[in-house]
């Protein structure tokens, strides 16, 4: 199946070099779930602080992926 992953913020550096405007597309096996692509892409849970799928937020680590799902990922927000 393809999605497409948004990374924004200090995750971008996560994607694969060459990737436009802080996204790219994958292609993974049936049945990936949200926490199956974070460790894919070596990003920790605690740095996935908010997890949008299609535009709704979804923070269910064991959520599966579907084909064609936009998968946007958002680190934890600090400033003052």
């Amino acid at each position: 199946m393809k999605i497409e992953l948004r990374l924004f913020a200090s995750l971008r550096k996560q994607l694969p070099i060459g990737s436009p405007r802080g996204k790219c597309d994958l292609d993974l096996p049936d049945g990936t779930t949200i926490g199956d692509l974070l460790m894919r892409m070596n990003i920790p849970r605690a740095s996935a602080q908010m997890i949008l799928v299609n535009g709704d937020h979804d923070r269910d680590f064991a959520r599966r992926l579907s084909d064609g799902d936009v998968l946007s990922i958002f680190p934890p927000v600090a400033g003052g």
